[in-house]
């Protein structure tokens, strides 16, 4: 089971790595609640508003990058991503893509820690919902990116 998961979810970063920003029109559209709620956590963090950003996870919700907890619950999240938008005042994020699949979501997207860095960095989420909240995010980077 976990290789065909697999399978599907490297089938779906192909799909969404190979939108490039003159076709992202056509790459996704935001149709589900879920999707909804992915967007405007996209926009809080380009407010650098960490209280807004947090309002859709689960109390219990489990933040893991390379299959290692990074962050484990709402509150710590919270204290992260203010100390993460103090570190980087420019910090700005674009969603590519977006693909709701059940109760997941993934979403490709750009990422520009400050206006030095022209072509930012690609990274991928895959965001969890249990009755609306989410509970879980598989965070796929770069291994130098986002260290705090």
């Amino acid at each position: 089971m976990k290789k065909k998961n697999l399978t599907v979810t490297m089938l779906v970063l192909l799909i969404m790595l190979s939108c490039t920003p003159e076709k992202r029109e056509n790459c996704f559209s935001v149709q589900g609640e879920q999707s909804k709620v992915i967007v405007s956590m996209i926009e809080a963090v380009n407010k650098r508003n960490a209280e807004k950003y947090v309002t859709r996870f689960a109390k219990d919700v489990q933040i893991l990058v390379d299959d290692s907890i990074k962050i484990n619950g709402r509150d710590a999240l919270q204290v992260n991503r203010a100390r993460h938008f103090k570190a980087f005042p420019n910090l700005c994020s674009e969603i590519q893509n977006l693909v709701e699949i059940d109760d997941k979501v993934i979403m490709h997207d750009k990422v520009w820690l400050d206006e030095l860095d022209k072509e930012g960095q690609d990274i991928v989420e895959i965001f969890t919902f249990k009755e609306g909240k989410v509970i879980k995010v598989e965070v796929i980077q770069s291994k130098d990116f986002f260290k705090d």
